[in-house]
C-alpha cells in the first residue's frame, strides 16, 4: 500500500479487518487501494454508512478507513452465493478432487490410464484451492513483500516440480482450511463494533407543527424534538422533555437493569426504550453521539498496538528473511558439496524438499497474529462490559498494577452531596450564609458547589460574581464579590489564611469541629471580612464499594488508598466505610499527583480512579487513569486511559482480571507459536518433517491461538467478582448522609 502513489502511511490490523490510509488529499489514492485490496480476494466495506456518519470523524483529514474483510473472500456488493462463498465452494471441490486422486492411486495395476489421472486430480485440486493463495501472492510478489502467500506457491510449486503431487495438493488444502477457520474465528471478534454500529436506528421520528415525521437519524439537527416508542431504541442522545420510561443502556453503560427515565434525564443513542413513550430533546448530532465516540475510540484501540506486539513484530522482521536464507542454503549446500566430496548426502530432490519445508515454516503468521487476536477479543469483552479501554498498552499496564488509588467525591461516593447543616455565626442568618456561598460556587461544576447552589435555590445566582470578578483556587476555595460584597467560600484553612493573623477563632473553630466529626466536608463562609458562617454538606458512600475494593483486593492488588481534598475526619468515615486501609487528606491537585507518584514508588504500576473531573493531573500522572460514568463525560471519554461507561465500581476487579488474563493469553500464544515453529525447523533440517507438518506448524497454529485469544471474549466468573453489578442494600453507619443506598438523583 504504501508504494501507492499519494499513500504516506499504511496499516493494516488483520485482527480487527481495519486498514488506515494516511494519504495526500491531492492524490487521493483511495481507489487504487481499494482495488489492490479486492485483487487479492478480500472484500472492502465503507466505514461510513448514513447512519452511522461518525466514524467519518474518527479518520483525521488526509486519511481514509477501510474495512478489510478476509472472511472467505466476501467483497461487499456480492449477490449471489457462489460469489459470496466461492472461498469455501474452492476448498471444498479441492477437497473432493484430492479424494478422488487418491482413490485413483489406489486403483488395480491393470488400469493404465489411474496413474496419470491420479497426478491430473492432485494437480487440479491445487489449481482449485491454491487459486486464491496464487492471486495474493502475485500482488505481494509484485510488492516485493514475502508473506505466507508467496511461501505457500513457492513450496506448492517446487513440490510438484520435484513430483510431490499428492503432497503439494494436501498442502493447499489444508492451508486453505485452516485460513477458512482463522477468518470465520477473526470475523466473531469484529463482529462486535458492527453490532454497535446497528444499534443505532437509521431513522427518527422528529415531532415537526405538531406532528410526527419520519426523517433519517444522520440529518436531525441538535435541539429537535424526536419521539421514541416503547420497544425502540432511541435514535440520538438527548434530554427526556415527556413521559417516563424504563430504558435498557446496557450497550453503552454495561448495565443490565433498566434504568428509569423522567423528564430531564439524559438518554443515548442506541439504548432500548422498554416500555413508555418519550419525548427526547436532542443534545447532539448523530456524528457526535456518545455511541458514536465509543465506535470510534474502540477502533481506534483496535488498531493500536500493544508493546507486546511490538516485539513480535520486529522479530518477525528478522525472523523470515533468517529462515529463508537457511533454507537456501539446505537447498544447495549439502548436495552440492556431497557431489563434490563424493559423500552419499542425498540427492537434490531430497534437500530440496527439505528446504520446501523450511520456506512454509518460515513465515510467522501464527506468531504475528497471536497477539493482536488477543488484544481485539478482550477490549471487545470490555466493551460489551460497559469498560472502554484505549489500547491494549492499557490492558498489558492492567496486569502490572499492584496499587489503586480512588478519589473520593463522585468515585467512592455518589457525588451528589447534598447540605446538612448550615450554621451562622455572625449577624446574618442561616439563608443568607447560605445564599453568598451560594453566589461564589454558582460558575463552579464541582459536586459540592452544585449542592449549595441547588440548596439555596435560583435566587442566589442572582448574586454571582460577574466572570472576572472572582478567583478560584484550585482545591482550596473561591473568592470574590457576591451581591458587591467581597467575600469567599473554601476550606477552613483557605478561609483562616483569608482572615489574616486572628484565623478562624474559637467559635467558628468549634462549629467546624463539630460538624467534621459528624462525617460532614465543611465550608466555611467569608463576608466583608468576618466570618458569616459555616456549611456542612454530606455525602453518601456507594452501596458497592466495601465489594469492589474487597474483590480489588482479592484479585491481587497489594494496598488500595483513597485521596481526597476533604478534612481528616470525614476521609477517616468514608475510607472506613468503603472498606480502604489509607486515606489521605487535604490534599490539593499537585498532593495527589505527589501521593500517586509515592505511590509508584512503594509498590509499582499504579492505576488512579476518578471521575475524570477534578482529578485530572492524578489520573495523568498514574500508569493507568479510570475514568468513572464517562458516558456522560465527553472529557472523561477523550483523557482517561480506561473509562467506566457508568458508575459501577466493580467493574474494576473484572477489568484488572482481564488484563492479566490477556497478558497470560499473549505469553502461550507467543510460546506456543516459537516453540512449534522451532521444532518443525529442527525436524526439516534433519529430513524429518513434511509439508503438511510444516502447514499445521504455520496455519494450524495460526488457528489454535486465535481461538486461544478469542476465549476473551467470555465473561469469567460472577459479576461481583468479575465486572459485576452485585446490589448491597443496609451497610451504613449514618457518617455521611445515607451510606448503603442506592444513588439516586439529587433532589
Amino acid at each position: 500500500m504504501e508504494q501507492i502513489d499519494g499513500v504516506v502511511r499504511a496499516d493494516v490490523n488483520f485482527a480487527s479487518g481495519i486498514m488506515l490510509l494516511e494519504y495526500d488529499p491531492a492524490v487521493d489514492p483511495r481507489g487504487r487501494a481499494i482495488a489492490i485490496v479486492r485483487s487479492t480476494g478480500h472484500g472492502v466495506e465503507d466505514l461510513t454508512p448514513p447512519a452511522a456518519g461518525a466514524l467519518s470523524a474518527a479518520v483525521a483529514p488526509g486519511a481514509a478507513a477501510a474495512d478489510v474483510s478476509t472472511a472467505g473472500g466476501r467483497e461487499a456488493q456480492a449477490t449471489t452465493w457462489l460469489a459470496a462463498h466461492r472461498h469455501e465452494a474452492a476448498t471444498a471441490l479441492a477437497g473432493a478432487l484430492i479424494l478422488a486422486a487418491w482413490l485413483l492411486g489406489r486403483a488395480p495395476a491393470g488400469v493404465p490410464w489411474a496413474e496419470t489421472a491420479s497426478v491430473a486430480g492432485y494437480a487440479a485440486a491445487i489449481v482449485a484451492g491454491g487459486w486464491l493463495v496464487a492471486r495474493r501472492a502475485i500482488v505481494s510478489a509484485r510488492a516485493r513483500s514475502l508473506d505466507m502467500n508467496v511461501l505457500m506457491t513457492v513450496a506448492v510449486l517446487g513440490a510438484a516440480a520435484i513430483g510431490e503431487w499428492a503432497e503439494g495438493a494436501a498442502v493447499v488444502f489444508l492451508f486453505a482450511v485452516g485460513g477458512m477457520l482463522e477468518s470465520r474465528s477473526l470475523a466473531r471478534t469484529r463482529r462486535s463494533i458492527r453490532d454497535l454500529m446497528e444499534l443505532t436506528p437509521p431513522v427518527a421520528r422528529v415531532v415537526a407543527e405538531g406532528r410526527e415525521v419520519e426523517v433519517a437519524a444522520a440529518s436531525v439537527a441538535t435541539g429537535a424534538l424526536v419521539t421514541v416508542r416503547p420497544g425502540e431504541r432511541v435514535p440520538l442522545d438527548g434530554v427526556v422533555e415527556e413521559g417516563a420510561s424504563a430504558v435498557d443502556e446496557s450497550p453503552i453503560t454495561g448495565e443490565s437493569v433498566p434504568a428509569d427515565k423522567a423528564a430531564g434525564d439524559t438518554v443515548f443513542a442506541g439504548s432500548l426504550n422498554t416500555s413508555g413513550l418519550l419525548r427526547v430533546r436532542t443534545t447532539a448530532a448523530a456524528a457526535d453521539s456518545t455511541l458514536a465516540r465509543v465506535i470510534h475510540l474502540v477502533e481506534e484501540a483496535q488498531a493500536s498496538r500493544a508493546p507486546a506486539q511490538q516485539l513480535v513484530d520486529r522479530f518477525s522482521r528478522s525472523y523470515t528473511p533468517a529462515v529463508i536464507a537457511l533454507a537456501v542454503l539446505i537447498a544447495t549446500v549439502p548436495p552440492t558439496a556431497g557431489a563434490l566430496l563424493g559423500l552419499e548426502w542425498g540427492g537434490f530432490a531430497e534437500w530440496f524438499y527439505r528446504a520446501l519445508v523450511m520456506l512454509v515454516v518460515s513465515c510467522p503468521c501464527a506468531l504475528v497474529i497471536s497477539t493482536p487476536v488477543s488484544i481485539v477479543s478482550a477490549i471487545t469483552r470490555a466493551t460489551r462490559d460497559g469498560v472502554l479501554v484505549k489500547g491494549g498498552v492499557h490492558l498489558e499496564t492492567a496486569a502490572k498494577v499492584r496499587a489503586v488509588a480512588f478519589d473520593k467525591t463522585g468515585t467512592l461516593t455518589c457525588g451528589s452531596p447534598e447540605v446538612a447543616d448550615v450554621v451562622a455565626l455572625g449577624a446574618a442568618d442561616a439563608a443568607d450564609v447560605l445564599r453568598t456561598a451560594a453566589a461564589l460556587e454558582a460558575h463552579s461544576n464541582h459536586p459540592i458547589a452544585r449542592a449549595i447552589v441547588r440548596a439555596a435555590g435560583p435566587e442566589a445566582v442572582a448574586l454571582a460574581p460577574a466572570p472576572g470578578a472572582y478567583e478560584d483556587v484550585p482545591g482550596r476555595g473561591i473568592r470574590g464579590l457576591a451581591g458587591g460584597i467581597p467575600s469567599a467560600v473554601g476550606s477552613p484553612a483557605f478561609i483562616a489564611e483569608e482572615c489574616g493573623p486572628g484565623g478562624l477563632g474559637e467559635a467558628v473553630t468549634d462549629a467546624v469541629e463539630r460538624l467534621e466529626d459528624d462525617g460532614r466536608t465543611v465550608l466555611v463562609v467569608l463576608e466583608g471580612g468576618e466570618v458569616a458562617g459555616v456549611v456542612g454538606v454530606a455525602d453518601q458512600v456507594r452501596a458497592g464499594a466495601p465489594s469492589a475494593v474487597a474483590a480489588l483486593e482479592r484479585g491481587g492488588i497489594e494496598h488500595v488508598v483513597m485521596l481526597t481534598g476533604d478534612n481528616e475526619r470525614t476521609a477517616a468515615a468514608v475510607a472506613a466505610h468503603a472498606g480502604v486501609a489509607e486515606h489521605r487528606a487535604r490534599l490539593l491537585p499537585a498532593g495527589k499527583v505527589e501521593a500517586v507518584r509515592e505511590l509508584a514508588a512503594r509498590h509499582g504500576a499504579v492505576a488512579m480512579v476518578g471521575d475524570g473531573i477534578n482529578d485530572a493531573p492524578a489520573l495523568a500522572a498514574a500508569d493507568l487513569g479510570i475514568a468513572m460514568g464517562a458516558a456522560g463525560s465527553d472529557t472523561a471519554l477523550e483523557t482517561a486511559d480506561v473509562a467506566l461507561m457508568s458508575d459501577d465500581l466493580s467493574q474494576l476487579a473484572g477489568f484488572f482480571d482481564l488484563g492479566r488474563r490477556t497478558v497470560s493469553i499473549i505469553r502461550q500464544n507467543v510460546i506456543a507459536s516459537v516453540v512449534v515453529k522451532f521444532a518443525v525447523l529442527a525436524l526439516a533440517a534433519g529430513g524429518w518433517a513434511t509439508l503438511w507438518m510444516a502447514v499445521f506448524a504455520d496455519t494450524g497454529v495460526s488457528l489454535l491461538v486465535t481461538l486461544n485469544g478469542m476465549r476473551l471474549l467470555r465473561r469469567r466468573g460472577g459479576r461481583g467478582e468479575g465486572g459485576g453489578r452485585a446490589r448491597e442494600r443496609g451497610h451504613g453507619d449514618g457518617a455521611t448522609g445515607a451510606p448503603g443506598q442506592e444513588c439516586g438523583p439529587a433532589a
